[in-house]
């Protein structure tokens, strides 16, 4: 295991092993009032706490590096995954008009 922003790092895995390691990334749009990037809080949430932590019990960050970052500050992996969110807005508008006046 190699780490991007430590040169010649390494890790230490108590009998030789680092068992199971996930990295996982994100991905939304760069404007801001697209969908996508108003959600990504949710995929967070999702990926973070629900399938990793609850689902997966995955709990710790590799020895030497954090455990959420920017991808140049996490290590050097062989495999990651990313996740977007695919988003399908429905909007609804009601317009009553009571006593002369209308409201919304």
């Amino acid at each position: 295991l190699g780490s991007s922003h430590v040169p010649g790092g390494f890790a230490v895995f108590e009998g030789e092993s680092e068992g199971d390691t996930h990295c996982h990334g994100f991905a939304w749009d760069a404007a801001e009032q697209d969908a996508i990037a108003r959600y990504k809080g949710n995929n967070l949430f999702y990926v973070s706490m629900y399938d990793h932590l609850y689902t997966r019990g995955y709990v710790r960050a590799v020895p030497g590096s954090p455990m959420c970052g920017c991808v140049e500050q996490m290590p050097v992996v062989s495999r990651s995954d990313c996740t977007q969110l695919d988003v399908d807005e429905t909007f609804v508008f009601k317009y009553r008009v009571s006593g002369g006046g209308g409201s919304a």
